[in-house]
Order: structure tokens, then C-alpha cells, then sequence
């Protein structure tokens, strides 16, 4: 006798060959079809017992998986029997290979997608039938807000969950060849219960926490945190330990997610030429991308003041170096959010004009959706766009340059002057 996961194969065998035959407007009829299909096969209804099984994607960067580090927490607090899966991008591995909150992890690149939607059905669909359909998952959580949460709602979906549940907002652009007369229909269609954050809810952090309390589950604790072991902590304490006990180390974050976020490491050398007077190290982290930003900083600042750690350490390593560190100074990035899940004092720089932060801050703010959670911080911003910027439409970040522009102007001395306040925080 055929298993549920054995004819969901063959019926997805046929149905993706037909789709192949067929225009793009008949695409959402396809998926009813699915659906229907998901129901009939038994992986729609109430598992009645054994182990639940619950399944978390998130798809996206460093920093994002940070934020989401107290979500698996408080998700394993309201299910301490289930068995959880959470899928999160390769390179994002390393830092929840270690989170004791999930059974198992595994990896989905979703940056392989390129081109027709019905190419990236039928890539997760075959993701799906490894990895999902042998089990009945009772619910698929989609941890992620706003625009980019596409894969992650389809991932849920063809998982076969009985319940799914994620954030609405879905830009039109990402249904691709999915007729816009699908709008109303499509909002509902992946997700069992599509959440709508109150304009109240405005990081990110809180409204993945809002997820779980929108749908009655609680949220006792909301600090992020990092998963590291003692291993990584004496790599850590081996690459420190020529750091003089009574100097401070202050983290320098010279990377960022888009280049428009980097402030320019030649005024960054300005600052940090005064600052260096004081009795601390500049501690750098990073990948390749920030080498050269490194090397730099570390060749034009006095022998001694510089740790340059690019290049050097694992993701696990860098978060326990970070946790060694007394503060962070530098651009929005994954190595701030690390800072701010140890609780240590940041100075950030944000490319968004303060003149733009009342203008829906829960969508197009970085400031506000991304800020150092629940921990002492300092924030530098330019006042206004730059003018190219500000004739353009508005856009998330509020620069549209590729290259750093709009937070260029702010001034090395409100660097200087902005680390002698969160020294006194």
C-alpha cells in the first residue's frame, strides 16, 4: 500500500509536468489543486498523538537568525515535548548549530533562485519530499516580516503543515507570473493564519515575538541570544589574550549588508585616530569583504591598537570573541546584533536621515526596525538625505546609492563626541 508521501510524489510528478504545458494565468488553479490534494492525503488534518512536529524557516542573513534566536527559545517553551526543525541558509548554520531550542537543523540556499516562479516551486517542492512529506508537521512557522518572505511562505506551505503561520505582508512583484486578479486570494493562501502587526509593533524583534502571541502562545522572555560552546571560548580568550587586562576592547564593525550602509573606513580612521588616545584595542571581525577596510584601519593606527581578527575566526568564534568585548562601534550589521544579544553597549552608524524617521517607521526605517535590542546605545544618523536621494521615491534605508553616501555626512567628531556618552551610559 502506497504511504501519503509516496502518492503526494507521484501526484506531484504530473502536476508540475502539466504546469509545464500551461500559461501563467492558470498557475494559481494548480496550486487549489494542491491543495486540495495536501487535504485529501490526510497532512491537513489534527495530528490526534505522538510527537508534534513543528517547523520553523527562516531563509535570510546573519543578523536576522539573531533576532529570531529568542523566537526558537519561547517557540521550545510553549512546545517542550514537540520535536522542532528549523531550516535557515548555509551559511547561517554555524550560528544555531548549538541552539538547544531545535532537534534538528537543516540548510536551504534560497539565493539559487533566479528566474521563473514555477523553477522555485519545483526546487522547494523536491526539498519538501526529501526532508517533510515522510512526517505530518503541525505547524510551519515563517518568522520573517515584510518583503522578502516569499520562499519562506511557499517552504511552509509545500511542507504539508497543517497550520501555517507567517506575516501577510506580500509584495505583488513576488508571485512573478501569478495573475495580480489573485491579489485578494493569494494573501491567504499559504499561511492558515496570516498575522498583521499593529503600526505599534515596530522592530523586528518584537513583531517576530507578536507572531506568537497574535496566534494565544506566550512570550515570557524576549532578549535575543548566541550559541557558542567552550571551545570557542578559549579560541577566543587565545586570540585576546595579548589585549592588556586594564584596556578596553572596543569591537569595531567596519561591514554592513549593502554597501550604502558602510561608513567610509577613511573617516572611520579619523575618529578612531583620537580615540586610539585612550587606554583601549580596536578588535576587528569580519569576512573577506571587510579585509581591506581592515588592513587599512590596522596599518594607519599605532602599533598595538589594532587586533585584526578578519578573516580569522569562524562565525561561533566571532560570537565569542564579541562576548570578550566592552563595546561595539560601527555600521547596522550582523556583528552589532551579536553585540546587542551579549547585552554590550553599542555605538551605531544608520544611513537613514533623521528628517525621514516618522514617515511609516515600521516598514522603511532601519533605525527603528533594526536598532541594538535591549542594550545601552549610542545612535548616529545624518540629518537629511543627500539630495540625488531625497528626489527619489522612498525606499527602505532611505539611500538609494551603491556605494556609502547619505551617512557619509556624518562627521567624525559626532563619532568621537557620541563614544565619550556611551562611556558615561
Amino acid at each position: 500500500m502506497e504511504t501519503g508521501k509516496e502518492r503526494l510524489d507521484k501526484f506531484f510528478g504530473e502536476f508540475f509536468r502539466l504546469m509545464r504545458q500551461t500559461e501563467p494565468s492558470t498557475y494559481f488553479n494548480f496550486l487549489r489543486r494542491a491543495e486540495e490534494e495536501f487535504g485529501r492525503l490526510g497532512y491537513r488534518e489534527e495530528i490526534s498523538s505522538g510527537v508534534e512536529n513543528i517547523l520553523i524557516v527562516r531563509l535570510d542573513v546573519v543578523g536576522d537568525m539573531i533576532l529570531t534566536s529568542g523566537f526558537l527559545r519561547e517557540v521550545r517553551k510553549n512546545f517542550p515535548q514537540a520535536r522542532i526543525t528549523l531550516v535557515c541558509s548555509p551559511f547561517v548554520y554555524p550560528i544555531v548549530e548549538l541552539c538547544p531550542y531545535v532537534n534538528e537543523i537543516l540548510t536551504f540556499d534560497k539565493k539559487i533562485f533566479v528566474g521563473k516562479f514555477l523553477n522555485m516551486l519545483e526546487r522547494i517542492a523536491v526539498f519538501c519530499r526529501e526532508n517533510f512529506w515522510q512526517r505530518h508537521f503541525s505547524i510551519a512557522f515563517s518568522p520573517q516580516w515584510g518583503a522578502s518572505n516569499f520562499l519562506e511562505l511557499i517552504m511552509c506551505w509545500l511542507s504539508g503543515a497543517r497550520e501555517r503561520i507567517g506575516f501577510g505582508e506580500l509584495p505583488c512583484e513576488s508571485w512573478g507570473e501569478i495573475p495580480s486578479a489573485h491579489v485578494a486570494e493569494r494573501d491567504n493562501f499559504f499561511m492558515t493564519k496570516n498575522i498583521v502587526t499593529p503600526r505599534s509593533v515596530v522592530a523586528d524583534v518584537e513583531k517576530i515575538f507578536y507572531l506568537l502571541e497574535a496566534v494565544g502562545l506566550k512570550v515570557n522572555q524576549t532578549h535575543m541570544e548566541l550559541f557558542f560552546d567552550a571551545a570557542d571560548v578559549l579560541q577566543a580568550r587565545e586570540l585576546l589574550k595579548n589585549i592588556p587586562s586594564t584596556c578596553k576592547k572596543i569591537l569595531l564593525g567596519l561591514g554592513a549588508g549593502h554597501p550604502n550602509r558602510k561608513y567610509s573606513a577613511e573617516k572611520f580612521l579619523v575618529a578612531l585616530k583620537e580615540l586610539a588616545k585612550k587606554n583601549l584595542v580596536f578588535v576587528i571581525v569580519g569576512g573577506q569583504t571587510e579585509l581591506d577596510d581592515a588592513n587599512f584601519i590596522e596599518k594607519n593606527l599605532p602599533s598595538g591598537k589594532v587586533l585584526n581578527l578578519v578573516g580569522k575566526t569562524t562565525l561561533r568564534e566571532t560570537e565569542a570573541v564579541i562576548s570578550q568585548t566592552d563595546f561595539y562601534l560601527g555600521n547596522d550589521s550582523g556583528v552589532m546584533h551579536m553585540a546587542a544579544a551579549e547585552k554590550i553597549p553599542c555605538l551605531v552608524l544608520y544611513r537613514e536621515a533623521a528628517d525621514r524617521e516618522d514617515f511609516l517607521p515600521g516598514v522603511l526605517s532601519e533605525f527603528a526596525r533594526f536598532p541594538p535590542w535591549q542594550t545601552k546605545s549610542v545612535i548616529l544618523r545624518p540629518d537629511r538625505q543627500l539630495e540625488e536621494c531625497a528626489k527619489k521615491p522612498p525606499i527602505h534605508g532611505w539611500c538609494h546609492a551603491n556605494e556609502p553616501h547619505c551617512i557619509t555626512q556624518i562627521k567624525p567628531q559626532e563619532i568621537i563626541e557620541g563614544f565619550e556618552i556611551l562611556e558615561g551610559l
